[in-house]
């Protein structure tokens, strides 16, 4: 009986132990999402879905996207990521040449699921910020409405103090 109660009672510490640890360590600041947002894959009569989520941590004054994941299962990674980035990308973009989801890869440092670019070009032509070129496959071109956007986004930001 003495063994049986000396195992019940490290089986109870063992329990306890990871909740202790968990508790340790600090919370990860919630994302304020501004919004989001569910956009159709990129291929020609494709039914499947990816989510995306555009927000910010209180009291922080930059922009984070993410992609939340595909309806159809596919891989992606569901970190987030500053939507300035993407944006300084769309930038350098020309707005008569076509470009292909590839551009975006960088974002990921070329590591992570494949299918993050297109994904994320799925995301943003649900935006209307990039529109398919009519001469490329799976091409885009830039619409020039990122900018504002982007901008009209930052509004809406908290005002951030930069003294002490």
């Amino acid at each position: 009986m003495n063994s049986k109660t000396n195992k019940q009672a490290a089986s109870q510490q063992t329990n306890t132990q990871p909740e202790n640890k968990a508790s340790d360590k600090p919370a990860l600041p919630a994302k304020v999402i501004l919004t989001s947002g569910v956009a159709t894959l990129l291929s020609p009569g494709s039914t499947t879905t990816v989510g995306y989520e555009i927000g910010h941590e209180p009291e922080q004054a930059e922009l984070l996207i993410r992609l939340t994941g595909s309806s159809g299962g596919g891989l992606c990674s569901k970190e987030w990521f500053g939507l300035a980035q993407v944006v300084d990308l769309l930038n350098e973009q020309e707005p008569d040449k076509a470009f292909t989801s590839g551009l975006f890869k960088v974002i990921w440092h070329f590591k992570g699921s494949s299918n993050n670019a297109g994904f994320l070009a799925a995301a943003l032509r649900h935006l209307e910020l990039t529109k398919a070129a009519p001469e490329v496959r799976f091409g885009h071109l830039i619409t020039g409405k990122h900018t504002e956007w982007f901008d009209s986004l930052k509004s809406k930001l908290p005002k951030v103090s930069t003294t002490n």
